[in-house]
């Protein structure tokens, strides 16, 4: 395989920059790195805030627990602005998982392309 597919595979499976790494463009992909890795820590946070009010909600009450009641505490625990806040954190995650897969194609595509250095 091609440096700009294997750098494309990269992004696109492991995380949004890792291709970047691939092609030793070190500064955009440690950013497209903590920008992801960012994202996913408020999707983490914003679940566990939701398990853990579900838990307190659960605790409190007593009696059997079934599956449906789960699903309904937790829906009842997400207020409107932390979905805004995932919402955004989702909108810039796809936008840097595009973006890494686009742009670590075009610069492999451009170093293939480059002559071979004489040394």
């Amino acid at each position: 395989m091609s440096r700009s597919t294997n750098a494309v595979l990269l992004s696109a499976l492991v995380l949004p920059g890792a291709g970047h790494l691939y092609l030793k463009h070190y500064g955009r992909g440690a950013a497209l790195i903590a920008i992801s890795l960012a994202c996913l820590w408020v999707f983490l946070d914003s679940a566990m805030q939701q398990v853990s009010t579900a838990l307190e909600k659960l605790g409190s009450e007593g009696g059997a627990v079934d599956a449906g009641q789960i699903s309904d505490l937790v829906t009842q625990t997400s207020n409107s602005s932390d979905n805004i806040v995932v919402t955004l954190a989702t909108l810039v995650l796809a936008g840097c998982w595009l973006f890494g897969m686009v742009d670590a194609y075009r610069l492999g595509k451009n170093e293939a392309n480059r002559p071979a250095r004489i040394r």
